[in-house]
């Protein structure tokens, strides 16, 4: 009798400590993708939300996800967890960031960040970011884009088990992330950059033609008024390149776990 306890101990003991090695794993892979996603990965939402969703998330995971990890080291499971995470989630956070950058183009183009050198505490010229970012975050809710990244990230689950990623090409799909962040950047800035560009070529033959004129303040309302101007006007192109790139996110997670597979 006494026997029979042991073993059925034991086997109770080994199946409780699977679950936990399992939810710990799932866990890993949802928190890190978490910290990554657009709306989650702002310094505006609190820790302790983010955790606890990850955690809510986890457990409804676990019971449905099964997977074996052999003879992995656990340390080359972790790794590559983190990997395939990162690039999950950098492929909602590069369009946030391609505009982040953008709006900080624009910023320098119409001489917003030239409050820096008057005040040095005044910190980076972030508001056309800031007014981008907002835009863009009404569009990623409008056009359901949150929904199809949790969709694929719990699908990622049943095309590669932890302990199955191949990191040939992950590496691979994080270089090919960072040239779209460029490009999109340019794509989305490049009315109000061209526009300025010209006002600032315009402002050089003005200069030219009357050098007594203290060109460098008087260019600075010019550019404000110009760049606000253009950006209201370019605003359907800029929703049309955003939405194109924010509709593709669901192609490109599933882009990113077929290379992980390979």
């Amino acid at each position: 009798m006494q026997n029979n306890l042991d073993i059925n101990g034991f086997i109770n003991s080994a199946a409780v400590s699977g679950d936990i090695a399992r939810f710990l794993i799932i866990f890993l892979r949802i928190s890190i993708f978490m910290a990554m996603m657009p709306i989650f990965s702002s310094q505006n939402s609190p820790v302790q939300f983010k955790m606890g969703l990850a955690v809510a998330f986890a457990l409804v995971i676990t019971p449905v996800v099964n997977f074996d990890l052999g003879d992995t080291p656990i340390a080359l499971v972790i790794m590559k967890e983190i990997v395939l995470s990162m690039l999950l989630g950098g492929v909602g956070l590069l369009v946030f960031t391609g505009v982040s950058m953008a709006g900080q183009i624009m910023s320098n183009s119409m001489s917003l960040s030239i409050a820096t050198y008057f005040d040095p505490q005044f910190g980076q010229s972030a508001e056309m970011s800031r007014l981008l970012e907002a835009i863009v975050t009404l569009l990623f809710f409008i056009m359901n884009a949150h929904q199809d990244m949790i969709y694929i990230f719990v699908k990622s689950f049943e095309l590669i088990p932890p302990g199955q990623i191949k990191m040939n090409n992950l590496m691979i799909a994080g270089m090919f992330g960072g040239a779209k962040l460029f490009v999109m950047a340019i794509k989305v800035g490049a009315p109000v950059m061209v526009g300025l560009l010209v006002a600032n070529l315009l402002l050089g033959f003005l200069y030219k033609a009357a050098p007594q004129v203290n060109i460098m303040f008087v260019s600075f309302p010019i550019f404000i008024f110009f760049g606000m101007v253009l950006l209201i006007a370019g605003m359907p192109v800029f929703l049309h390149v955003v939405a194109q790139y924010i509709g593709g996110m669901k192609q490109d997670m599933y882009d990113v776990l077929q290379m992980g597979t390979r």
